[in-house]
């Protein structure tokens, strides 16, 4: 049998496996069973638009068509930010977007130095990944905490405390937020890394040795990339609200 008929009957298998998992929840749960069809179907799309967009971008290969598709992942991660935070998404505009493209910048721009320029597409979606999350966690943590330490942040200014002084345990606690999705998958490399990056590298041709060394960058860039963003969001925040 040759490789192709190895692939098709793969392929084949799946789908068929595929249904039956889809026929058992029919029998079970119908109601989890259309949650399953919806999650499927939203995620074929997705991925369906982002793999032509990146194929148009691979196939003009030219430092604008990059570009612009920086520009357009940008604005999409900054409006899934803003429609997190709410109906506070005019107040919170600035500092998100500032978050958004400092933390690429910066994480984006170190990583992009040590790697080929073919892997700026994966380096930067990777990284707005972890910003997207980085900076929700951030700013909802830090408005929740200013409302639950309101009391106290006046306490201390009325002792001669300055405002920075006050703010800080908001900060601690924000800053942490931002922190910890990125440190859980960090440490538990198995279950995150292994079957996203590296695995997706192996699957691409590279090395075991090149993929657990770019695996490595990227954890550093993404952290890099979290904290930053964390910084610039809250120190807009601070200047927005004197």
């Amino acid at each position: 049998m040759s490789s192709m008929n190895y692939e098709l009957l793969g392929i084949l298998l799946t789908l068929v496996l595929m249904a039956l998992t889809v026929a058992l929840f029919i029998l079970i749960d119908r109601r989890e069973m259309l949650r399953l069809v919806k999650t499927f179907a939203l995620m074929g799309t997705q991925v369906a638009v982002l793999g032509g967009s990146v194929w148009i971008v691979f196939r003009v290969d030219t430092w604008w068509v990059h570009l612009l598709w920086l520009v357009v992942m940008l604005l999409l991660a900054l409006a899934w930010c803003l429609r997190e935070t709410g109906r506070q998404w005019k107040r919170l505009l600035l500092p998100v977007a500032a978050a958004m493209v400092a933390g690429i910048l910066v994480g984006g721009g170190c990583l992009m130095l040590a790697l080929p320029w073919h892997c700026f597409v994966p380096v930067t979606g990777v990284l707005l990944a972890h910003l997207m999350v980085a900076v929700t966690q951030t700013i909802q943590t830090y408005e929740r905490s200013l409302l639950h330490t309101e009391i106290h942040r006046r306490y201390l200014l009325a002792n001669g405390a300055t405002r920075l002084e006050s703010l800080l345990p908001c900060v601690r606690r924000a800053l942490r937020a931002s922190v910890q999705p990125q440190l859980k998958t960090m440490a538990q490399p198995l279950i995150v890394a292994m079957p996203l990056l590296f695995a997706g590298m192996l699957l691409g041709g590279v090395s075991p040795a090149d993929s657990v060394v770019a695996v490595l960058l990227f954890a550093a860039a993404a952290f890099v990339t979290t904290v930053v963003a964390a910084v610039v969001a809250i120190a807009v925040l601070f200047r927005l609200s004197r």
